[in-house]
């Protein structure tokens, strides 16, 4: 088994408005990077990271695995079942495509910590022979993965992606609930995102595809409680296409570390991911999903979902 640390109802409808990304905005995602990323080193948007102009359609039909393809759940079992390496080939190895994704995608996933990134204390130990095979330090970090994987779950659903003029460029909202604090709170468009297709990204240099990055340097939309967290604990995620049962199915990594004040990520330890996560925009998933996943709990959708006028 590959260690963690070596991870490389009926909804409410609320009518969405258009959005735009300023100019400057867009110039400051697009400021060079390194492609070595060494602990530490800025990991932000680059303009030597140009999109493909090339790729598959998010609608090929080849990309279409019928039964037995890979879903976001089975995705999540071979998450849950520690198949670490599995899943970094997937990453590795994904699909390039012609633009991001849009729409509502069904989501799932969960935490995968390490005793690194949950007990820094103990890294000078970790070469140690007896620490090595003490069982409490295993049991403990999966019981944190196993809380921390449901309670994700429970508070998160999936994401929505805004079409736009620049089929590479674009923003984003996550499918939460507006209290986590409420058993049945309802699910709300929050903690905002700007995306990009770009061709490779430092934070993984191993995939051989294009991906799709989220930059949530400016995640508030109207300060609900998850949104002020997340401008204090500061994630990126990087997400690549493999084919699925149903079209092309995302699989995502996250990572920590801080924005700068350009809105420039710079992880902590790029070696190192805090968790998996899996997205699905084809119909047939959010249509699963909603029959057979989901707790009841009201939905407040956007819709029409809006246009970036970039």
């Amino acid at each position: 088994m590959t260690s963690p640390s070596r991870r490389n109802g009926s909804p409410r409808t609320k009518r969405g408005k258009a959005t735009e990304i300023p100019r400057r905005k867009q110039a400051q995602t697009l400021r060079h990077a390194s492609s070595r990323t060494k602990q530490g080193e800025a990991t932000g948007f680059s303009r030597s990271e140009h999109t493909h102009n090339g790729g598959y359609n998010h609608d090929d039909p080849s990309l279409k695995a019928g039964n037995g393809g890979l879903t976001i759940w089975t995705l999540q079992k071979m998450l849950q079942e520690k198949r670490y390496d599995e899943l970094n080939r997937l990453f590795d190895n994904g699909l390039t495509m012609n633009s991001l994704p849009v729409g509502i995608s069904a989501g799932g996933g969960g935490a995968a910590f390490d005793g690194a990134s949950l007990f820094p204390w103990s890294i000078p130990f970790v070469d140690l022979v007896p620490y090595g095979y003490w069982p409490m330090k295993n049991m403990g970090i999966d019981l944190i993965n196993g809380w921390a994987s449901r309670f994700a779950l429970w508070l998160w659903r999936g994401k929505i992606f805004f079409s736009s003029n620049n089929k590479n460029v674009s923003q984003g909202r996550n499918r939460m609930r507006k209290s986590p604090f409420d058993l049945f709170s309802p699910f709300v468009p929050m903690a905002k995102f700007t995306t990009m297709l770009l061709d490779s990204h430092p934070v993984a240099p191993r995939a051989k595809s294009n991906l799709v990055v989220l930059n949530y340097s400016d995640p508030t939309t109207r300060a609900y409680l998850v949104e002020i967290l997340a401008t204090q604990i500061h994630g990126f995620d990087v997400m690549v296409a493999v084919k699925g049962k149903y079209g092309p199915v995302f699989v995502g990594k996250t990572w920590l570390g801080k924005y700068d004040d350009r809105g420039e990520f710079i992880a902590h330890d790029p070696s190192k991911i805090i968790g998996y996560y899996f997205l699905d925009f084809n119909e047939a998933a959010v249509s699963e999903q909603r029959e057979y996943h989901l707790d009841g709990s009201e939905e407040e959708v956007l819709d029409p979902i809006p246009h970036v006028d970039n």
